[in-house]
């Protein structure tokens, strides 16, 4: 086989550029003091360690429940209000601000104002509903007006049913927008969520983790919280992805 072929091979490109970026990554622990830095060894390491403890798997369900929880209001509201703002002018226009702070707002200014609003537990909720929202809005909104018009005039022509509608003409331009936002808002929930964890310190959660690893300067320990966050945010794009891939399978729309 030629080296061309075997390089054009998508895993093999993704396992050269993470292999060179655990080579970076010992590098930069061998200069830096191990309470400063851990390398890949001593992360792994506490990460096996960490694996059969209860705290890991039950602060791993009550975080990514409320995440969840709080990206699927906001994937339905989003979605809901993007309908009615294609539809009504006055509604595009209310949005509008309200949109437009929730895009603009840092992060962690809302988290602080919120934990005056509601329960530090229910925190990661809200933080996820507050940074998903505008990006399925906004996605949702473009998607539904880049619709082609003549196409909608072709449906109502040929007397169309609503569902053939959606099927032929609406699904195949929105779904493109539809997966960016997934892509983009499924990592960005759970990580406003877990730093409204950490400045909220709900009892059981990913953020209380980190936070008590940084308090005992358990460096190896905040390393492996942080790849478990970065192996959840990849695992459930992928689901969310196929989910989405099903949802057009059945419509009958091209993947």
């Amino acid at each position: 086989m030629k080296a061309s072929t075997i390089w054009d091979k998508c895993w093999l490109r993704r396992l050269v550029a993470a292999a060179f970026w655990i080579m970076v990554w010992q590098g930069v622990s061998l200069t830096l003091p191990t309470v400063l830095f851990a390398g890949p060894v001593p992360t792994v390491q506490r990460l096996l360690a960490m694996l059969p403890e209860k705290e890991l798997w039950y602060s791993l369900c009550c975080s990514l429940g409320k995440v969840g929880t709080g990206f699927m209001l906001a994937f339905l509201l989003g979605t809901v209000f993007a309908i009615f703002s294609y539809h009504s002018r006055l509604i595009r226009l209310l949005l509008e601000p309200a949109v437009q702070i929730m895009k603009s707002v840092p992060v962690a200014c809302f988290i602080v104002v919120a934990l005056v609003w509601v329960r530090s537990d229910q925190i990661s909720v809200l933080t996820a509903f507050f940074v998903v929202f505008p990006i399925i809005y906004i996605n949702l909104s473009e998607g539904m007006h880049s619709v082609d018009r003549k196409m909608l005039e072709m449906a109502q022509v040929f007397r169309l049913s609503r569902r053939k509608s959606l099927q032929a003409v609406w699904l195949p331009a929105v779904m493109p927008y539809l997966l960016s936002a997934c892509r983009v808002s499924v990592g960005m929930a759970l990580k406003a969520g877990v730093a409204g964890e950490i400045i909220g310190l709900p009892r059981w959660s990913i953020g209380e983790q980190l936070y008590l690893s940084k308090l005992y300067l358990d460096t190896a320990g905040l390393f492996a919280w942080s790849l478990i966050i970065i192996a959840l945010s990849l695992a459930l794009e992928k689901l969310l992805l196929l989910a989405v891939a099903r949802i057009q399978k059945q419509w009958g729309v091209p993947v």
